[in-house]
């Protein structure tokens, strides 16, 4: 089982693994969703695993109306999120989430473990260390001829937590909303995974800086 924080020359070696070329199977879509499916097309193909949402969730120039609980993936479960395009109403990527305290760096390695069984090595891996408020910012992705799939781990829980002294004078004209006092279980942590359509390169920026 690999660290989540590996080091610089362990995530060279795995690009370059990533970016040779290998012959593998395509993707063709997110379990038996095909990309381009209307949302009548998707409650067929998925019966009644699907649930609609309560309204309609908007993600940029998308929206999902259904989701499907409980997806599992490598053995862990996530939520997820069928995103239609908005201007086509088709599927175009569905977003699988998992949350809090299931989004721990254990369960994550066991997930790229999963992943490099089923796919084989990323083509890319992106690290963003953490600094001051940003998150860590770790995604690694898989690029096929239908599908590309990215999986990303987002955690704010470390060094950009601070206490407040229990000691220090309380200063009255401060309101306690502007208090830095963020407790490691209450931050944000996040495990995605994202299916989309391959030639919606919109959707593949790459690594950033």
């Amino acid at each position: 089982m690999r660290t989540l924080l590996r080091a610089p020359v362990l995530l060279l070696g795995l690009m370059v693994l990533g970016g040779a070329a290998v012959a593998r199977e395509d993707v063709a879509g997110w379990d038996a969703t095909r990309w381009g499916m209307t949302q009548e097309e998707i409650k067929s193909a998925l019966g009644d695993r699907t649930m609609r949402l309560p309204g309609r969730w908007l993600y940029g120039h998308a929206y999902a109306d259904l989701a499907v609980e409980d997806a599992a993936v490598g053995g862990l479960a996530f939520t997820a999120y069928l995103q239609m395009n908005a201007e086509s109403h088709r599927l175009q990527q569905v977003l699988l989430e998992r949350r809090r305290t299931q989004a721990v760096p254990g369960a994550f390695d066991a997930l790229i473990d999963s992943l490099e069984g089923s796919y084989g090595p990323p083509d890319e891996v992106c690290t963003q260390a953490k600094s001051g408020g940003e998150p860590l910012d770790y995604q690694l992705t898989w690029r096929f001829a239908t599908t590309t799939l990215h999986a990303k781990f987002l955690d704010f829980s470390t060094t950009a937590v601070f206490s407040r002294d229990p000691e220090a004078e309380i200063d009255p004209l401060v309101i306690e909303r502007k208090v830095r006092r963020n407790l490691r279980r209450s931050m944000p942590r996040r495990i995605l995974l994202r299916f989309h359509d391959a030639t919606l390169t919109a959707l593949d920026p790459g690594c950033k800086g």
